[in-house]
């Protein structure tokens, strides 16, 4: 089965479920996680093949289960960083390894499950080492990222723990930075053609 993606699945962030941890997904994989994959990669495959406004979904690079009411360890992420396409969908995933030092994007972040605009920077580590079960590959695998996939994968990796990312913004002065914290300034294209 197949669906077309609908912005009627989201979960935002005034929903007191969101903000809870979510639970480990069991192997083997039974049909409510599978319909949740489909979910989670039509949504955003539409938006990476220039189809959001067709569908009239609200573009993105990446989804959490939890974002689309399934309340396991999973997220799907497909995007271009430095004209490469990178696309995982991890389940159970964890962040074995991350940097001291820290970065940010300089446009801030967006969320499929925030109506509210918050500006400011929004400081995560500057590389990650994660690791987690890919649906793709059919096996556990581990990834070292950087960029604007690093800082995907800590985006959504927050969200199975309950957080957004408005909370790592420094609420007495959103623009604050360090001179060593990196600057990512990436080319977000959401379209492959």
């Amino acid at each position: 089965m197949t669906f077309q993606p609908t912005k009627t699945w989201l979960v935002f962030d005034d929903n007191a479920l969101i903000n809870k941890p979510t639970e480990a997904v069991n192997f083997p994989i039974d049909e409510q996680i599978e319909t949740c994959i489909k979910k989670m990669i039509a949504y955003v495959d539409a938006s990476y093949d220039g189809k959001a406004q067709e569908y009239d979904i609200i573009p993105g690079i990446g989804i959490a289960a939890n974002q689309i009411g399934y309340w396991k360890q999973l997220f799907y992420i497909h995007l271009n960083d430095l004209n490469k396409e990178k696309k995982c969908l991890l389940i159970n995933p964890k962040i074995i390894d991350q940097s001291e030092n820290k970065a940010f994007l300089e446009s801030g972040e967006g969320c499929l499950s925030v109506k509210k605009q918050h500006k400011g920077y929004v400081i995560r580590s500057e590389w990650i080492t994660i690791k987690g079960y890919d649906w793709f590959e059919k096996k556990e695998i581990t990834i070292k990222a950087t960029g604007l996939f690093g800082m995907c994968l800590q985006h959504e990796f927050d969200h199975l723990q309950g957080r957004f990312f408005y909370q790592r913004i420094n609420p007495l002065n959103p623009w604050f930075k360090k001179p060593e914290w990196k600057v990512i300034n990436p080319t977000l294209k959401t379209s492959n053609g």
